[in-house]
């Protein structure tokens, strides 16, 4: 959405980001991240402190990986940004 079809080089709306099939990743990472945070405080409150740790870094890499994902959607947006040319809303006037 962002770098196609509307003339915005940044996401003009709340919510439009959700949209961007680009950040799908970043937001299922972080959505893991949670189920696995809510698995890993559940396990170690159940006594299988074998497992907590394995939890506590899946759940961490989730999280940092959701976390780069996002931030390397913004860079591309941000260099798309740059690259692109400033439309011209006035006709220049001959001289």
């Amino acid at each position: 959405m962002s770098d196609m079809t509307s003339g915005q080089p940044y996401h003009a709306k709340p919510g439009e980001s959700l949209a961007d099939i680009y950040n799908i990743p970043g937001i299922v990472l972080f959505i893991a991240g949670v189920v696995g945070l809510a698995s890993t405080l559940t396990t170690a409150g159940s006594g299988f402190t074998r497992w907590v740790a394995l939890g506590a870094t899946a759940t961490a890499l989730c999280f940092i990986a959701s976390v780069a994902v996002f931030w390397l959607e913004h860079e591309r947006l941000r260099r798309l940004a740059q690259h692109r040319v400033p439309v011209q809303t006035e006709t220049p006037t001959p001289e």
